[in-house]
This record gives structure tokens, sequence and C-alpha cells, in this order.
């Protein structure tokens, strides 16, 4: 789990401004909370935490005296400026289901003879914090030949009863097509190119 440096921030002072001096606002919630926390995180830290971190990331918040163990919910990045908008985080709270994602990545494409279509980047579950995931990775190399597609009921997660998925079950993560059935395609879809 990532550890993030924040501050709590004065709710008077604008988050433009706060942005304009090096400084990423956020804020922190939860159920627990009777109010939620204005933060300020260091630019330069945040903005290695978000690159390295996505929404559904569990991280320990460093401010100061407290940790707070929480969940990022929000993340909003202007890419024209390079400059995080808003970090938005829950706070954990142990035996309380929260809804979030988890982040799908196809490893050793390079092994597979033919074409690999990622159609799902991301899926959407409920869990207590000690069930949280971290980024599903499936291993193409380690796949049988015949398996041309993979939907959501195919991961091994889809069994645990601690973790309820909200993304459906028939949705398509990856298809697999051979190379030439691929090229063929791109064909079909530019008749134009191909006459000219």
């Amino acid at each position: 789990m990532s550890t993030l440096r924040a501050k709590k921030r004065n709710s008077e002072i604008k988050a433009k401004k706060l942005r304009r001096e090096g400084f990423a606002t956020g804020v922190l919630f939860g159920k627990e909370m009777k109010e939620s926390i204005p933060l300020q995180f260091e630019e330069t830290e945040a903005l290695r935490f978000v690159k390295a971190n996505k929404e559904g990331a569990q991280v320990t918040l460093d401010m100061g005296e407290d940790q707070v163990d929480a969940i990022v919910k929000n993340i909003d990045y202007d890419p024209m400026k390079r400059q995080i908008l808003a970090l938005d985080l829950q706070a954990l709270v142990n035996g309380e289901k929260i809804s979030t994602t988890v982040q799908i990545k196809l490893l050793n494409e390079g092994s597979i003879q033919g074409f690999v279509g990622q159609e799902l980047t991301e899926i959407h579950y409920k869990a207590d914090p000690a069930n949280l995931l971290d980024t599903i990775e499936i291993d193409l190399s380690k796949l049988d030949r015949d398996i041309k597609n993979m939907y959501v009921k195919d991961l091994e997660l889809t069994g645990k009863k601690d973790v309820e998925l909200t993304t459906p079950e028939d949705a398509l993560i990856f298809y697999i097509t051979d190379h030439l059935k691929a090229m063929d395609e791109e064909e079909e879809k530019d008749p134009e190119e191909t006459t000219a």
C-alpha cells in the first residue's frame, strides 16, 4: 500500500491559489466522519502518486500525527496543465463494504500469435477493506491456446464470497483473433483505400 503525505487545508484559502503555489488539493470523507476534511498535498508528490496509482487504489494518508487508511475515489486531472485539480479519498472502516474499481492489466501480449483486443480495463466491485483487490494481472502466456476470449465470470475472483462484483459477469475482458482475420477486418473497414 502506498503512502501519501497530506495536510489539513484551510478552507478559506482558494484551491486555485494553492495550485499556483505548488499544491494539489483534495478531500477525505468517510461514513464515520462527522464532516469531510479538505486536504492539500505537495504537487510533485501527488503527481508521482497519481502516476503509480489509479482510482480504487489503497493508500495510507500520512497527516503528521494521524495515519488514515483510505481508498482513491476520484482523480480530477488536467492533462493540458499537467495538474491535479482534485484528489478525493474515502476513509476505510473495518467491516464496511465500499464500492470501488480494480484495474485489469494484460501481461505478455507478445506471446500470443494473433491480435489481442482489450474491452475492459477495470472491474467495479464491493468489498470490505480487508478484501480490497490490487491490480488484476492476466498472464496471456499461461493461457490455454484454445482460449480466444475471457469474460468477467472466468476470473478466479468470481468465487470469492467477500468480493461482490457489480460489473456484469458476461462482460468481455479481452478477445484474441488471428493476424489474418484482424487484417481482413481492417480492409473491410476501409474499402476506399483498397480500391484506390
